[in-house]
């Protein structure tokens, strides 16, 4: 390793980057497969290599193995055996071309394929959102977030536009004059209802909106439309003394269960109150902002892994995506707490790599009925993802991989 100094060498440190180094040896020799998705396929693995280079070696060129996952995945758009999706299709390949263009790792004339696929996503994106299907990893949202990346191409305004000008028709209004739109919560069911979570809910149309509100696009008609969607998410907190979270999993609405969610990006507090702190701090309202932090207080108490579901180390709705958003909330408020949380989490994320047939000692926790823990080198719930939390922990400046998780 290149770039070893004093600051990486207490114990946890070292212990992080001898799990870097394990993750990036699994990753250099591991099969691709036909999935060329961000967030599970092999444009999460591209982006940490891409990213290891950058932090360990000071290497701001692309590497033979990020160029080979990137000609597989250009085959692979040929052979016509791909989907659109963010999570597992072109618009998360889309993203993670634009990304490295903006590292300065690809030139503008790399890419130019893309403007080719543009209209593909785009009549996907609307087929996707008229079917109700706006869904941040699996749907509409996922490929509006890729035309944010590259907002300045010639006809991409008019596309988020179009996607905007859909939230809006399918917003259902409340009484309160909030907004909700609802969607499949159980694909196996078919059981409607309206989520409020960032990796499938309505946290991830207010992440949409705040990415157009900060390109400046229809300031006013945005606000609007966050702030009634911020207001429905309010509405559903659950909290009582003693609560071990604010939030339910889905809304109030949507649940006669009981109201507890895990700790996690995907579901719960984390994710969704990342996001108000994000809306407080564009629109400019403190009353969110303060409700944001005292709600991100209460969770970085939450330590205990059983109660709070952590059975793994990854992104999703593992220890590394806990300690990412921790260490994210650090960066912003230089809150002493969200630092100690931070390493509270990575600590927790350092002992996961206990399976002698796991890759890179981790494998990814499913439910029994998809499989039970599985081996897994995706950015969601694999290595990759894993890696590049611990990357963020070596370095901060200039680390915007996160922009795919809505957490930059």
């Amino acid at each position: 390793m290149d770039r070893i100094n004093d600051k990486y060498m207490d114990s946890n440190m070292r212990k992080y980057m001898q799990i870097i180094e394990n993750i990036h040896k699994e990753l250099m020799v591991s099969e691709l497969s036909d999935n060329i998705g961000l967030h599970a396929g092999t444009s999460g693995i591209a982006l940490f290599l891409a990213y290891y280079d950058r932090i360990i070696h000071q290497k701001n060129v692309v590497s033979q193995r990020v160029m080979e996952i990137l000609e597989h995945n250009v085959r692979q758009i040929d052979s016509g055996n791909v989907q659109h999706s963010i999570c597992s299709g072109i618009s998360g390949f889309g993203w993670l071309c634009e990304h490295l263009r903006k590292l300065g790792l690809l030139d503008k004339e790399d890419i130019e394929f893309l403007d080719d696929l543009d209209p593909f996503l785009y009549q996907a994106m609307m087929s996707d959102m008229r079917r109700g299907n706006y869904d941040y990893l699996h749907g509409a949202l996922g490929v509006g977030t890729y035309f944010l990346s590259c907002f300045n191409k010639k006809g991409v305004a008019g596309y988020v536009g179009d996607l905007l000008t859909e939230l809006e028709k399918s917003a259902i209004e409340c009484e309160n004059g909030a907004v909700k739109w609802i969607s499949v919560l159980k694909h196996e069911t078919g059981e409607k209802g309206y989520n409020i979570s960032l990796s499938h809910g309505m946290s991830s149309i207010a992440a949409f909106l705040i990415g157009l509100f900060e390109l400046n696009f229809e300031t006013e008609r945005v606000a609007k439309l966050l702030t009634k969607t911020i207001a429905y998410i309010l509405n559903q907190i659950t909290f009582v003394e003693g609560s071990i979270s604010y939030f339910p999993s889905y809304s109030k609405e949507s649940s006669a269960e009981n109201h507890f969610s895990r700790l996690g990006w995907c579901y719960g507090d984390l994710g969704i109150t990342y996001i108000l702190r994000k809306a407080s701090i564009i629109l400019k309202n403190k009353e969110w902002e303060d409700l944001a932090i005292r709600i991100v207080l209460h969770n970085s108490c939450r330590r205990d892994l059983q109660s709070n579901v952590i059975n793994d180390a990854g992104l999703c709705h593992g220890s590394a995506g806990i300690a990412h958003i921790f260490w994210n909330l650090y960066q912003d408020t230089r809150l002493e707490k969200f630092k100690e949380t931070t390493d509270y989490w990575m600590n927790v994320t350092s002992q996961m790599d206990r399976y002698t047939d796991g890759m890179a000692g981790f494998k990814a926790w499913r439910t029994e009925e998809y499989g039970g823990f599985v081996k897994s080198d995706s950015l969601l719930e694999g290595i990759s993802g894993i890696g590049l939390a611990l990357l963020s922990q070596m370095e901060c400046k200039g680390i915007t991989w996160d922009e795919c998780l809505m957490l930059d």
